[in-house]
């Protein structure tokens, strides 16, 4: 049976909305919504964790009563029922929960039942985490069922207090079509923010591009994912917004020859194009290289101190800002990158790379996470959706640097550390990196070129909305 195709979403000026978009603020609360950011994340904390327990008591219970039922030799069923991990069902339980409608609802000091603190904290706290805690169990299902690609996952873990990010979820319960200043997540002014419970928060940095899409119907907030890292709040506002204007999407000024993009570790990437004109090289992320004797200070700082104390924290923050600056600077490089790449090629063609497997070696790992590999071409394919380029993924196998770009002869024992390509048939010598993207640019898929979606943007944000 064929499924129903996802109507467009429409915004209150009759724009279609189809691309999914997250933009980033820092924060500056004030002292009250300071402490109410960190209850928001220590409910969410909660929430989950309530919901694990519930679980695995259950399958513990479940399990004992089959092992007892295997022993005797009786081929039924636990007597005690299996818990159902819907979304649904998580939310309805803890809003009963918490509300003292259920018979396990905690009871407090005067008599009342339910969590005495729960109108402290907008609703959305608890529901989004009940829905983070359902994903969790249905990933852990669908691994042990072996229909989950990747790595196999387990049980989620319970999250404690310091061993997890501070972070909660809030849902701008307002359609599209509905005006901005009746959404329940805007800006008031340009610098603040408006979020249930919170009032208008302070924000860094300039707002008026987002205020403009959203006053011309051309971005919704769908949510707002408040997150503490390295002491600062930052909020993503995710929603949909509308299709770039078509200059921005128009393929005339762009490069017309297919180029290549070698992602390295001595330079971020290496452009050419199929013709071996070098077309751009980007210069190697080396922040944490250059970083690695402040954090190795910071770290023996820290190792000084006493658990617990206030130096600690003092310790343990300064840390964290060293750890923040490096993957700030690393992040703006890639986008830098990423843009120049999208802007200026109409196809470009990249390599499957086992970017995890690289990570894993401990002779790599370093180079490999500062090199940010996967984050380059994670932007490179979402910001080609945007602009209407063609992406075209190299399979893993091939062998872009060991394969000569003016002859195809192809060296099996090059090494890693081999700088330069050295041809013994034709005699061609150029840079490595150059080679491999000559090499990508000629490369033909056998199957349809461009990547693509299963589905529409504003469809697969619904789903996770």
């Amino acid at each position: 049976m064929a499924s129903r195709p996802t109507a467009p979403i429409v915004s209150h000026t009759g724009e279609v909305l189809p691309r999914a978009v997250t933009f980033q603020f820092a924060l500056d609360p004030n002292a009250e919504q300071a402490v109410l950011l960190g209850k928001c994340a220590g409910a969410r904390r909660f929430t989950v964790n309530h919901h694990l327990a519930r679980v695995r008591a259950n399958l513990d219970v479940r399990s004992a009563e089959q092992e007892v039922l295997a022993e005797s030799g009786e081929p039924c069923e636990p007597s005690t029922p299996s818990l159902s991990w819907s979304t649904f069902s998580f939310i309805n339980e803890f809003n009963a929960w918490k509300n003292g409608e259920s018979d396990d609802s905690p009871v407090n000091e005067d008599g009342s039942r339910g969590l005495a603190w729960r109108h402290e904290l907008p609703n959305d706290v608890f529901e989004c985490a009940s829905v983070d805690a359902a994903r969790a169990l249905e990933n852990f299902a669908s691994s042990r069922r072996g229909e989950r690609r990747g790595a196999p996952v387990g049980f989620p873990r319970f999250q404690a207090k310091g061993k997890v990010t501070p972070s909660f979820r809030l849902r701008n319960r307002a359609t599209p079509s509905r005006s901005p200043s009746s959404q329940t997540i805007r800006f008031s002014d340009p610098a603040h923010l408006r979020l249930p419970k919170f009032g208008p928060v302070k924000v860094f940095g300039p707002t008026r591009k987002v205020r403009r899409m959203i006053d011309l119907g051309r971005f919704h907030i769908y949510s707002a994912t408040l997150t503490e890292r390295a002491g600062r709040w930052i909020v993503s506002l995710t929603g949909v917004a509308a299709e770039l204007h078509r200059a921005e999407r128009s393929r005339t000024s762009r490069h017309a020859v297919p180029v290549g993009v070698d992602r390295g570790i001595i330079s971020l990437c290496v452009a050419a194009d199929a013709n071996g004109v070098a077309f751009e090289n980007f210069e190697g992320v080396k922040t944490l290289k250059h970083a690695l004797r402040t954090l190795k200070a910071a770290n023996r700082a820290l190792a000084r101190t006493t658990p617990g104390s206030k130096g600690r924290q003092r310790a343990r923050a300064r840390l964290a800002k060293t750890h923040r600056k490096v993957a700030n600077i690393r992040r703006h490089l890639v986008h830098q990158a990423s843009r120049a790449l999208v802007d200026r090629c109409q196809i470009l063609v990249i390599e499957d790379l086992n970017v995890a497997g690289m990570v894993r070696n401990r002779h790599l790992s370093r180079s490999t996470s500062d090199a940010a590999m996967g984050e380059l071409s994670r932007q490179l394919l979402y910001k080609a959706r945007w602009h209407g380029v063609e992406v075209r993924v190299a399979d893993r196998w091939f062998p872009s640097s060991k394969t000569c770009s003016s002859c195809g002869e192809v060296i099996n024992d090059l090494d890693l550390s081999t700088r330069t390509y050295s041809c013994g048939v034709c005699g061609l010598v150029i840079d490595r990196d150059l080679n491999a993207a000559i090499n990508l640019a000629r490369w033909q898929p056998a199957g349809p070129s461009a990547v693509t979606l299963k589905e529409p943007m504003h469809a697969l944000l619904l789903s996770t909305a």
